[in-house]
């Protein structure tokens, strides 16, 4: 969910010359998320192997078995040291909320309802051994006297799982309904139809999944899968008994290629269309102006609507380029019947069209922000993704929303991007929003696009971060403290460690600071993220030669005098590699010396700002590696004084191309070089050759050869 029209540069001017021990008893202050009111008492209780466990309400069966099969108490004999009620509690707990109490006596969970008393119990199993997580409860278990009373901050606890662009089994989404169940998580957002896959099975379209849920990878692998209908059911009921409502997505009018490869006649150009195996944002969409794909939409949301019993249906609604509606004679034609002077519009009527239908059975629709762009739709919700302004825009018009923003929310960003401790300080209500208007910020998500998370990642990238959202999501503001949260988080390891959740860094597992150490040399700082880090390192100049190689857990700095290649190899000592990274060097006579900018680059991408143009430091083929600088919708124009006349062999400017992602190459390069009075000495310039269409990243390097010309600014 990334637009950008952009190109990135580097550039280079060359001389001539752990393991954790579970802790025996846990206590209130272990939970996550943190309840809002603890009464520590005196004194602790046994709880005992068989347990009984008592419910006055029918409606609590799940809940008493499930607890009952946790501790492996299955004796119906058993004496009851567990009691979970139904009970008038006071109006401001809510439906969510919950008391619970251990005394000399044992353990009441009460709560109006069994969702309140289903959080009470997964309250209760952090107060457990973590050693119940596998074995159930073998011995008696000393957990402390007191009391919880607690409710969620936020109705809407979500997490995001994009199972298209790559396949999750089945069993994988149950086993996630789980883990968001233990953290009081309540909606699974299941992303399951993209330009890469389609993932439902639709009766009335079968080509949907005979076709769009398989592509042909680059190897010539065939790779996909969806979920059929019993298993969709499947899953909605297993998640609904663990009190999550499972929201489906349902992608229109972008993101649709895999269902324009099974059904092409749905487009603008009528195809041919092969299934996606690229991320980015694609021309071809829905055709607004063909009255069969909205027969199609309501075809196949009828289905949706019948397997999903969720109030709500997300529609997408983001990244639809409007080309093929510009150049559409369908599309124009109904924008000119419904009265419509742009695309934008266009895209609200599609979005209103399906809106109605979903309404007529009883569902609301969600969509991203884009669905902002060309007028809102009375009783829509917008999910707020490309900052918080979607968000404010929202309420401040009557609609819900929710917030998931790139900034805290997208868990797929590398952890350097977003670490724990930033997501634990996001605030899911804006900036400016009024008291009287907070009631509309539903909650939030985070959100796992598996673009680069294929299934064995997603632990990695989602945790410890969904931990500390979790946190966000439930706990009221003043009650939120990020030392006493971290402390709370390295004694929950051992029981993610026992649920066999292969959990990564809390913070970016390494870093790199280089440091300019005289004309013709740099200092390159590598620094473990966190304790517990073991660092690999390997130094191999551009003959392949190893120049350096070693491992460590501290800091440690590293001198470079020529062009070579650093490579860092970063693991928690308990498992395997977290993070990896090269880091490319040049060794060049603008090495510290600021160029002269006289266009700015973009904010989005920086990289060492002012100085990374000269930093000695190459990008990679990773765009959002941090060492790219962008300029986006202007010309790069920057200069380098280098201070007297120097002999210049050659100039070298590198650029990145990510054609799905709208980053592209300049159309044209020039170089110049000029001597002290003014004088151009040397001048190139290089046609851009690369095709735009193509899909792969790439690294174009420009170059101007010079033969030893004396100079003193650099232009490029």
């Amino acid at each position: 969910m990334r637009r950008l029209g952009l190109f990135l540069t580097g550039l280079a001017l060359l001389a001539s010359g752990c393991k954790r021990e579970a802790d025996k008893m846990q206590g209130f202050d272990a939970i996550i998320p943190l309840p809002v009111h603890v009464e520590e008492g005196r004194g602790n209780f046994d709880l005992m192997p068989g347990a009984g466990v008592m419910a006055n309400d029918s409606s609590l069966n799940f809940e008493a078995n499930w607890l009952r099969s946790f501790l492996k108490s299955g004796d119906a004999n058993a004496t009851t040291q567990i009691w979970l009620e139904i009970k008038d509690l006071h109006d401001s707990l809510g439906d969510e909320g919950y008391v619970l109490e251990v005394s000399g006596e044992g353990v009441h969970i009460s709560a109006r309802s069994a969702a309140g008393v289903f959080y009470g119990i997964q309250s209760l199993r952090q107060l457990l051994p973590t050693e119940v997580e596998k074995d159930g409860l073998l011995g008696p278990a000393r957990i402390p006297q007191g009391r919880i009373i607690d409710k969620p901050r936020f109705q809407w606890r979500g997490l995001l799982l994009d199972c298209c662009r790559h396949f999750m089994e089945k069993d994988f989404v149950l086993r996630y309904i789980d883990l968001l169940a233990m953290q009081k998580m309540n909606r699974f957002h299941w992303h399951l139809t993209e330009d890469q896959g389609w993932r439902i099975e639709i009766k009335k379209y079968p080509l949907l999944t005979e076709v769009g849920a398989w592509r042909t990878e680059a190897d010539g692998s065939r790779y996909g899968g969806f979920y059929t209908q019993d298993e969709i059911r499947e899953v909605v009921a297993y998640a609904a008994q663990r009190h999550i409502e499972v929201i489906p997505e349902i992608e229109m009018p972008g993101h649709s290629v895999a269902a324009l490869a099974a059904y092409p006649e749905l487009s603008c150009t009528g195809g041919p269309f092969a299934v996606e195996t690229n991320w980015g944002v694609f021309k071809d969409i829905y055709c607004a102006g063909n009255e069969k794909v909205f027969e199609f939409m309501e075809a196949v949301l009828s289905e949706v609507t019948e397997l999903f019993p969720s109030q709500y249906i997300h529609v997408g609604g983001d990244e639809a380029p409007r080309y093929r509606w510009e150049n559409c004679g369908k599309c124009q034609a109904r924008m000119k019947a419904e009265g419509l002077k742009e695309e934008a519009q266009l895209q609200t009527y599609f979005i209103a069209r399906v809106s109605e239908f979903l309404e007529a059975k009883g569902k609301k629709i969600i969509g991203w922000d884009e669905i902002l762009e060309g007028g809102l739709m009375e009783g829509a919700t917008v999910q707020s993704w490309r900052g918080m302004e979607g968000a404010v825009e929202a309420v401040s018009h009557g609609h819900d929303a929710i917030v998931s923003p790139t900034s805290h929310a997208y868990f797929d960003y590398p952890v350097r991007s977003i670490d724990v401790e930033k997501v634990y300080s996001f605030n899911p209500v804006p900036e400016g929003i009024g008291a009287d208007l907070e009631h509309r910020i539903l909650g939030g998500e985070c959100n796992m696009w598996s673009e680069r998370a294929p299934q064995h990642l997603v632990d990695q990238k989602l945790y410890p971060r969904i931990l500390a959202m979790a946190e966000v999501f439930w706990t009221p503001l003043h009650r939120k403290d990020y030392g006493a949260f971290s402390a709370r988080l390295q004694n929950f390891y051992p029981r993610l460690d026992a649920l066999g959740v292969d959990y990564g860094p809390e913070q970016e597992a390494v870093r790199i600071r280089n440091v300019i150490d005289g004309r013709m040399r740099v200092i390159a700082e590598i620094i473990p993220g966190q304790k517990g880090t073991e660092l690999h390192y390997s130094l191999v100049d551009t003959e392949g030669s190893t120049l350096l190689e070693g491992s460590t857990a501290d800091r440690i700095r590293i001198a470079i005098g020529r062009d070579a290649l650093l490579s860092v190899d970063a693991r928690l000592k308990a498992g395997a590699t977290v993070e990896k990274l090269d880091r490319s060097y040049s060794i060049h006579r603008a090495l510290g010396i600021a160029p002269s900018y006289k266009q700015p680059f973009s904010q989005n991408y920086p990289a060492a700002g002012n100085m990374a143009l000269a930093d000695g430091v190459h990008g990679s083929l990773h765009f959002r590696d941090g060492n790219w600088q962008g300029f986006e919708g202007i010309d790069m124009d920057v200069s380098f004084d280098l201070g007297e006349m120097d002999s210049i062999r050659y100039v070298g400017a590198s650029f990145h191309q990510s054609a799905p992602s709208w980053i592209f190459m300049p159309q044209r390069v020039e170089i110049s070089l000029i001597s002290e009075g003014g004088r151009i000495v040397a001048f190139n310039y290089a046609e851009n050759k690369t095709n735009h269409p193509d899909k792969n990243d790439q690294i174009e390097t420009i170059y101007l050869k010079t033969r030893g010309v004396k100079a003193r600014v650099v232009r490029v």
